[in-house]
């Protein structure tokens, strides 16, 4: 039997795993599965609670019955720093205590024995002077070590450990190939904005705003519990400023107490937009692309094309591994998880 390709997704809200196989070339989802996070098991993108945590990586495991337990999964959000710098040209060791420096100073005040990882993009001519494009990926090692200690209370083992913008990355490579696309994560805690252009990720942006500040909104207005606040905004919610344009009474209420927070994220799009539009001059961003359990506010990409003047759209997943019998609704809930199983199937 040919070996399947898995990828674990572990978010603030659910953890997500799918199992890919070889369908005549292409790639099919097997089993998937999507579990809630139990509260505090993930801070801020990071294991708060190790063993929790690995007792929902197990769950998911035993709900989907995938039995391959080694997985690629990432870390992703506020638990790790991706940049792109310019350094001197100068020797390998030399090259990697330098940009261990630069990491070390986005990280958390105190942050000791950072995990490191970095690669060479480009050699480019300043002059009579050659420096370095360099895109590294940082995080702190207890935040590592962590998740590993979660990881192994599942019974999972890692084949890669990466980052959840490379697996976006990978899902979407095709929409980015004839211009820049803007793949917009939105999550439960925070939102990821990437910039992808030329085959590199021009920029990696993550926002303190998502799914989970939507959701206090509605509780706000509707005097509801958390729990019964998140099931109005799935049920009733929808993404609209325009007065009068949502009928039902409840829906209509729950599009007014977003409407703020929709915006927050919206300013966040446009300033990741104009960011890379001012540094790659003459380079217009052809669309953004939605992924997350966010995306699926009713509305949502309507209201951002609207007011970004741009094609936005929901990522669809499914065209990367057929998904028969999966609820559509579930593409841009596993794009990540796709994402992270197809490094598997690259050279």
């Amino acid at each position: 039997m040919a070996r399947t390709l898995v990828g674990l997704d572990v978010g603030s809200h659910s953890v997500k795993v799918v199992e890919l196989a070889r369908a005549g070339g292409k790639f099919r989802i097997a089993r998937a599965a999507v579990v809630p996070t139990p509260p505090g098991a993930v801070v801020d993108g990071a294991p708060g609670d190790p063993r929790s945590l690995g007792t929902a990586i197990r769950a998911a495991f035993d709900q989907s019955g995938i039995r391959n337990r080694r997985v690629n999964t990432a870390l992703g959000g506020r638990a790790v720093v991706i940049r792109e710098i310019r350094l001197p040209t100068m020797p390998d060791e030399e090259l990697a205590q330098a940009v261990r420096f630069e990491a070390e100073r986005y990280l958390p005040a105190g942050s000791k024995d950072a995990a490191v990882d970095f690669q060479v993009l480009e050699r480019v001519q300043e002059g009579q002077t050659t420096r370095l494009d360099v895109l590294f990926v940082a995080a702190r090692r207890e935040v590592v070590d962590s998740f590993a200690a979660a990881l192994q209370g599942a019974g999972v083992t890692p084949e890669v450990l990466e980052v959840t913008s490379f697996a976006l990355m990978r899902l979407f490579q095709e929409d980015a190939r004839e211009g820049a696309v803007v793949l917009a994560d939105i999550g439960a805690d925070s939102t990821d904005l990437l910039v992808v252009h030329g085959g590199r990720l021009r920029l990696a942006r993550t926002v303190p705003v998502a799914g989970n500040a939507l959701t206090r909104a509605v509780a706000g207005v509707l005097g509801l519990e958390t729990s019964a606040a998140q099931a109005a905004k799935e049920e009733k919610g929808v993404a609209t400023t325009g007065p009068g344009s949502v009928a039902d009474p409840a829906s209509a209420r729950i599009a007014d107490a977003i409407v703020p927070v929709l915006g927050d994220i919206l300013t966040e799009v446009r300033r990741s937009i104009d960011y890379f539009q001012s540094r790659w001059t003459g380079e217009a961003v052809r669309k953004v692309i939605l992924v997350g359990g966010t995306a699926r506010l009713r509305n949502l990409p309507a209201l951002l094309a609207d007011e970004l003047n741009l094609p936005v759209e929901v990522g669809d997943t499914f065209r990367a591994a057929s998904a028969d019998g999966l609820d559509p609704a579930m593409a841009p809930v596993l794009a990540v998880a796709v994402g992270l199983a197809l490094r598997g199937a690259e050279p």
